[in-house]
């Protein structure tokens, strides 16, 4: 039988965006003084001094794409390190390290990069189909106000396209009310005081009753 495949000490993962992409690794202890992180343009690599008799090493070449060493950086925290690499190219990675026969980003044609730019293994449908979610968002539909919110909009859009007359009657019996009537018949609210009506189960007070 094959030889057993030797077991990973410490874990690790990577996730990525257009500009970057960041690998962890779940190391508790580590720091930046029995740490050495190389970052290479095409490599990453790192040396783990765990004890006097023991260490860990960890390298990634070459990397899918190229980097940019002098814009990458190494954070350390208490149960893990952070490794966050600038791409040279914008565009997605298919994978962390790339394969004897894939193109690196910057072989590729600018279709070829635009795709991978636009497109992320997140945004892949239940068939493989990936998804441009800039258009898919530009195509939903706006959410429409509901309850108090449709009112509000129901009596700006009256009062917008409204005539002068009306206008006038809306403001007016608004105001008179206590903001409890809102009339759009001037004939009928022009020539009298508007009284409020309030809530059933509410008494209506002028503001001078409040100070009493």
């Amino acid at each position: 039988p094959p030889p057993p495949k030797p077991v990973q000490r410490f874990r690790h993962d990577f996730i990525q965006n257009p500009t970057h992409v960041t690998v962890t690794v779940y190391i508790k202890g580590a720091t930046k003084e029995t740490c050495e992180v190389a970052f290479e343009k095409q490599s990453l690599s790192l040396d783990w001094a765990i004890s006097s008799s023991d260490s860990w090493q960890l390298c990634f070449d070459p990397l899918f794409g190229e980097i940019v060493p002098e814009e990458s950086v190494a954070n350390f925290f208490g149960t893990k390190l952070e490794m966050k690499m600038k791409k040279a190219v914008q565009g997605k990675w298919d994978a962390l390290e790339r394969k004897q026969d894939e193109k690196a980003l910057d072989e590729l044609s600018e279709e070829e990069v635009k795709r991978k730019r636009d497109y992320y293994p997140s945004s892949k449908a239940q068939g493989g189909q990936a998804k441009n979610w800039d258009k898919i968002v530009g195509e939903l539909p706006e959410d429409k106000p509901e309850g108090e919110e449709a009112l509000n909009s129901f009596f700006q859009q009256i009062y917008g396209r409204g005539d002068p007359e009306i206008r006038r009657a809306m403001n007016k019996s608004f105001q008179e009310s206590g903001g409890t009537v809102l009339s759009t018949n001037w004939g009928e609210v022009g020539s009298k005081k508007v009284e409020g009506t309030p809530p059933k189960g509410l008494e209506m007070k002028e503001w001078n009753d409040l100070h009493k």
